[in-house]
């Protein structure tokens, strides 16, 4: 048998070492990863096998040819070959544990079960004791959905390391699908007493085990009710309690029940406020602003009181900047709630809600100058936090242009980069200058900015300035005639001011009046993002569809790629059309910088249950 391994395994590298390297000198590797890669989505296996062999030739620490690669020889069932080459990459990525089961799942295929698990024990037994490695084998065994497997792999990093309570949560998950539901929740509880730090990942195991199972869910409150009982005063099972109490059934009644606790218990609210937590993260708004009106009625000296009440503050602006169109009377009221509570708290005027209320007044009450004059008393305070100061001077900067003070603008950016040079606010301040300068016209300028900008250490701020500049560079022509491209950023400016009707409006009559202009493409992108803000999701989709079919090689067209399938799932939950457009996007922009992010949809889409 081993004869005829090392016989297999020698074929099949003189093969890849005799594969001819022709394509990619005519081509590149790009280009033949394109073709490859074009002829796997078609299932054309057999144009894709020859050149799958010369990528991995050429980059054989290349995880994704060796996984492609692999793949395709396990669809062919060409299993012996498909062994050889698993086997060579145990020898050349020692680390990567997971390779071994690539090799023992093909020796399964192939009808060796004897040698598959003698390979999937062999994998387990070289753990070092990394946690990177562990989760890497983890997830293979898991993939093939060998749950046995993957209970060993962390078990046996259990005793490698000496500490029983290393991956204790993905245990007990495990042990819970194995029928071991009272083992799952008994590791669970163990576990976060010895690690409190571990809460959110004891919740996301404790979810999984319940998975809507209204014998579970009772089992749970019944446990830790107990817990709570023995220990009143542990606030890892309040927290808990108030967490699994808020997850299932009528929530209005839950929060009857969760401030019965409370007030039982004398515990001020900490109850309410951890299950309005927990209502805010699932962005479950109304549910968290009911139990935040209840703080609300708690006594002004009350610790919690003004925590909860800029929490509701930060919902209710949340809400009102979700909403299209933005009625008067509910900016009317959120900034009476402003007021109130400034005047409740006055000591907390050097905080983040004050930004908030100026930012309402700015860009929805139309009042920027009284914005302005906010941020500038607030800025006057003796004791206010550097960073809350920088941030009032970069929204002051905003506001001063809306009301044409270009230069007053200017100068503050100017004093937020001199203040955080080396901070993502000095960046964000650079940033907002070279924004200025295109605003202006001053395209030039801008790019001069920008090109620092492209380096940033913020992925954000530099992916801005990076399309910025290239939409700067391509849409300068050479007798300097920037008159469409001068349009373009006056809609962009009116986009800032919050004018989107007006500013589709100028993006229209470009598109007619600059017919062959390279901005086609950026006005549609464009057009997308208001119909978007602007919640008309039908027009948003013809405007990425006119990319898409008319200028599908040009740079923006894996950004539109991105939107329209975002635009299927999230908003008209059409999963088939979505996972159609994520998968699109891998195969036609391999090396566009949404592909991991689509690939990670299209899989949780194709796998709903994973």
């Amino acid at each position: 048998m081993k004869a005829f391994r090392k016989t297999v395994t020698r074929l099949f590298f003189i093969g890849v070492l005799c594969a001819s390297v022709e394509s990619y000198a005519q081509g590149g590797i790009q280009e033949l990863e394109k073709e490859a890669f074009s002829s796997l989505a078609l299932k054309d296996y057999k144009s894709a096998m020859p050149l799958l062999n010369q990528l991995f030739q050429m980059a054989p620490y290349d995880k994704k040819y060796y996984d492609s690669y692999y793949k395709a020889l396990i669809e062919v069932k060409s299993y012996d070959t498909a062994i050889a080459l698993s086997q060579y990459m145990t020898r050349i990525r020692k680390e990567d544990l997971s390779v071994w089961v690539d090799k023992g799942q093909a020796e399964l295929l192939k009808g060796d079960k004897k040698a598959a698990a003698k390979t999937f024990q062999a994998a387990i037994e070289l753990q070092a004791g990394n946690e990177f490695q562990t989760n890497t084998l983890a997830a293979a065994f898991r993939f093939l959905n060998y749950p046995d497997y993957e209970i060993s792999t962390y078990e046996a990093y259990q005793q490698k390391t000496g500490n029983p309570y290393a991956f204790s949560y993905e245990l007990a998950v495990l042990y819970d699908a194995k029928g071991e539901t009272d083992k799952a929740f008994e590791m669970l509880l163990l576990s976060l007493a010895a690690r409190p730090y571990g809460m959110e990942n004891a919740k996301q195991a404790m979810e999984k085990v319940i998975d809507n199972n209204p014998k579970k869910q009772k089992k749970a409150t019944t446990v830790i009710a107990r817990k709570l009982k023995e220990e009143p005063g542990n606030y890892l099972w309040r927290e808990l309690f108030t967490w699994l109490q808020s997850g299932k059934g009528d929530k209005s009644e839950q929060l009857k029940d969760i401030i019965r606790h409370d007030t039982e218990q004398g515990q001020g609210g900490k109850m309410v406020f951890n299950w309005a937590a927990e209502q805010y993260q699932k962005e479950e708004w109304e549910h968290a602003l009911q139990a935040l009106d209840y703080l609300g009625t708690l006594p002004l000296q009350n610790p919690l009181r003004p925590s909860a009440m800029q929490a509701r503050l930060d919902i209710r602006q949340k809400q009102l900047e979700q909403t299209f169109p933005v009625a008067a009377e509910n900016v009317t009221k959120i900034l009476s709630e402003y007021h109130t509570f400034f005047t409740e708290y006055p000591d907390l005027k050097n905080g983040k809600a004050i930004l908030g209320y100026a930012r309402t007044m700015a860009l929805y009450a139309d009042q920027p100058q009284a914005a302005i004059d906010t941020l500038q008393a607030c800025i006057n305070l003796p004791y206010i936090p550097g960073e809350i100061k920088g941030e009032a001077q970069l929204d002051m900067g905003d506001y001063q242009v809306l009301v044409g003070n270009v230069w007053q603008a200017a100068l503050l950016y100017s004093q937020v980069d001199k203040s955080f040079k080396e901070d993502m606010l000095g960046e964000e301040a650079r940033f907002r200058n070279a924004k200025l300068s295109y605003y202006r016209g001053d395209f030039e300028y801008a790019q001069g900015q920008l090109s620092v900008l492209k380096a940033s250490t913020t992925e954000l701020i530099a992916n801005d300035a990076l399309y910025l500049s290239v939409l700067i560079t391509e849409n300068t022509p050479e007798d300097k005639n920037f008159e469409a491209l001068g349009h373009f950023a006056k809609a962009d400016l009116l986009q800032f001011r919050h004018k989107y009707a007006e500013a589709d409006q100028l993006l229209d009559s470009l598109t007619k009046a600059y017919p062959d202009n390279d901005l086609q493409d950026d006005i549609h992108l464009q057009r997308a993002g208001i119909a978007m803000k602007m919640q008309d999701y039908d027009k948003a989709v013809v405007q990425l569809k006119i990319i898409q079919e008319q200028y599908g090689d040009d740079v923006l067209a894996d950004d539109a790629c991105m939107r329209l399938a975002e635009i299927f799932e999230q908003k008209y939950k059409d999963n088939e059309k979505a996972r159609a457009t994520y998968e699109n996007l891998i195969i036609k922009y391999p090396g566009s910088s949404f592909v991991q992010q689509a690939r990670a949809r299209f899989e949780a889409l194709s796998n709903p249950k994973t």
